[in-house]
């Protein structure tokens, strides 16, 4: 348990300072963008309660997939984040695609790019969290 415990704080921590520079320079001025396009539909910030339950959410899932994967150091992790990123994010943002008409294919793969980049890193985390305080 204590090594949940440890590698969920490491992640936290680690992707919510590492997601301030994509926020500022990207998904920020995206979310403004659309919210003038779209008012009343997409909210010019978004709602904190539900940011805050999708992340940890994912930060669960790849914690308890990685240790059932046996991923338990610095490298393995980012390569296996990589992957998870990627994934992850083309499932929703070619989802969201599919019902909506609100982004773009460009907004799409950069968001997936971003998404395994960040995978990396916390991929990255969670492994060397799971290998160190196994």
């Amino acid at each position: 348990m204590k090594k949940y415990i440890i590698a969920f704080i490491a992640s936290f921590v680690g992707v919510g300072l590492g997601s301030i520079v994509p926020g500022l320079l990207f998904y920020g001025p995206e979310q403004i963008r659309l919210s003038k396009l779209f008012p009343g539909v997409v909210n010019e910030v978004p709602d904190p309660v539900f940011m805050l339950i999708s992340g940890l959410a994912l930060i669960f899932l790849m914690i308890i997939s990685f240790d059932k994967m046996g991923i338990n150091n610095l490298k393995n992790g980012a390569i296996t984040g990589t992957w998870f990123g990627a994934l992850i994010f083309t499932f929703f943002g070619f989802q969201f695609m599919g019902i909506t008409n609100i982004v773009s294919v460009q907004f799409v793969l950069t968001d997936i790019f971003i998404s395994s980049i960040m995978g990396a890193f916390q991929g990255a985390i969670i492994g060397w969290s799971l290998g160190k305080f196994s």
